[in-house]
């Protein structure tokens, strides 16, 4: 806005905390990753039910992001960013103490409070920095998850393979608390406020009931089977709860997804792109892990050590090309990278669904240079979506754009696990006295199935991309933003 002054020092000082907020977000959900197997086996539980620890987490946090993105307007970004950080603390301290696997269902939920905080923190950094600096501050925000990832992967594995994944949650504890200190002290309240709105409890409730039972349906398929009345009538059930909500927010005045806001294309378009993109990603990250880790000739047969190490290029891919991006953006524009990430994605997804059968190495190159193009995907869309909408409503944009994401995000995961227990294939394992021990594992054909589904959602992102109207643009020197509706 015109006449609008920042305070570069701590506009820097801000980007920095709320970087490392998402580094330690990161290395903590990146480190659960590989221990999806190990997991898995410690609790006794399938291939099916283990992508709970991702959904339930994908799930409470689906519901909860309007939620706080709303309480993030109406009482402060940094006030309610606090809380939601000291809940985060107290929520990893509880999973870390699971005794069960329900329990570590409910405290995953709890825990997906996490989700929450980046839809505050990219509104305050928004808020702090001038416009031709907001997408190199975005993308170096969007390079502290590599970071984390790229710690988590092997530090993390090691942890967990030598000492139990429960002290992975040990080992991070201390840092989230001491970002939870530096949020409270040295973060300031955001500028802007929108005190007339209200939280939209009924309409949460609603959407929440329609992505447990979306999630439950796709999770159990596969043992109820496809066309088993239980398995339709779930799916039915959600179907209706998902109609029931679109009926009771078209006649509010909050609703919990603005209406309003989903009728500008550039919001409309990036929010359908982070559900797209959500799926496609999770999908394919869970598809990998569990490939690597399962036992020869199928998948890899790697430790979780092993995985956490063959998963760091991607993660330092998504590292470096994520402030490259962010530097390209005010360059050629937020919507060509964005249909650049997107493509150069779904390519190298789908090479690796065709070169698995290559080998280990083959599938770990294709895999990285498709997360190059993933991080320069990610950046773009939140840039676009930022300058499309103005300051006081930029919290519950952003939340409702996390929201979409997770949405797919929710799904990816179900979906790769009811892909792995659908397609199976027999492995030899051991003789005992003489007599073959075989165990049921998923196929290639799921793993590839997997890729494809992936390469095909990042592909049709790419093409949703070319509806979108440009919001910046390179002019000599200078950048020209411009804000639909302000």
């Amino acid at each position: 806005m015109p006449g609008e002054e920042y305070d570069l020092k701590y506009a820097y000082k801000a980007m920095v905390i709320l970087a490392s907020l998402a580094t330690i977000v990161m290395y903590i959900e990146g480190m659960l990753i590989p221990s999806l197997t190990e997991i898995e086996k410690d609790f006794g539980v399938g291939e099916n039910q283990v992508s709970w620890v991702l959904s339930a987490y994908l799930l409470s946090g689906t519901v909860l992001l309007p939620v706080v993105g709303k309480l993030g307007d109406i009482y402060g970004k940094k006030r309610v960013l606090s809380i939601v950080v000291l809940f985060y603390a107290i929520a990893v301290t509880m999973t870390s103490l699971s005794p069960n696997f329900t329990a570590l269902i409910i405290f995953r939920s709890i825990q997906g409070i996490g989700l929450t905080m980046f839809a505050l923190a990219f509104s305050l950094i928004r808020e702090e920095f001038p416009r031709e600096l907001i997408p190199r501050a975005q993308g170096l925000v969007s390079a502290a998850f590599g970071i984390g990832a790229a710690i988590s992967l092997p530090i993390g594995a090691y942890i967990s393979q030598y000492y139990g994944w429960q002290t992975t949650y040990h080992t991070a504890i201390p840092f989230v608390l001491l970002v939870t200190y530096l949020i409270f002290t040295q973060i300031r309240e955001s500028r802007y406020r929108n005190p007339t709105v209200r939280v939209d409890w009924v309409g949460a409730s609603v959407l929440g009931a329609s992505l447990g039972l979306t999630v439950y349906g796709l999770t159990e398929g596969p043992e109820w089977g496809w066309t088993s009345i239980y398995t339709a009538s779930t799916l039915l059930a959600a179907m209706i709860m998902a109609a029931i909500f679109v009926l009771i927010e078209r006649g509010k005045t909050h609703p919990l997804l603005s209406i309003d806001l989903l009728s500008r294309r550039n919001v409309l378009i990036s929010n359908m792109a982070a559900a797209i993109a959500g799926f496609g990603i999770f999908l394919a990250n869970q598809s990998l892990v569990i490939l690597l880790e399962e036992p020869e000739p199928v998948g890899f047969n790697l430790s979780i050590f092993q995985t956490g190490l063959y998963a760091v290029p991607g993660a330092i891919a998504q590292l470096v090309m994520a402030p490259i991006a962010g530097l390209l953006i005010t360059r050629t524009g937020a919507k060509k990278m964005l249909t650049i990430g997107a493509a150069w994605a779904s390519i190298f997804l789908l090479l690796t669904a065709a070169l698995e059968p290559l080998g280990l190495l083959y599938v770990i190159a294709m895999v990285s240079l498709a997360m190059a193009g993933v991080a320069v995907m990610n950046v773009s869309l939140i840039n676009i979506l930022v300058f499309s909408v103005e300051p006081n409503v930029m919290g519950v944009s952003t939340a409702m754009n996390s929201v979409f994401r997770s949405l797919g995000g929710t799904i990816g995961p179900a979906v790769a696990g009811s892909l792995g227990s659908t397609f199976t294939s027999l492995v030899l394992i051991a003789f005992v006295s003489g007599v073959p021990f075989m165990v049921s594992v998923p196929s290639s054909f799921a793993f590839q199935l997997g890729f494809l589904v992936s390469s095909a959602a990042t592909a049709t992102l790419a093409a949703l991309s070319l509806f979108a109207e440009e919001v910046i643009t390179w002019r000599g020197r200078n950048i020209n933003v411009t804000v639909e509706n302000a």
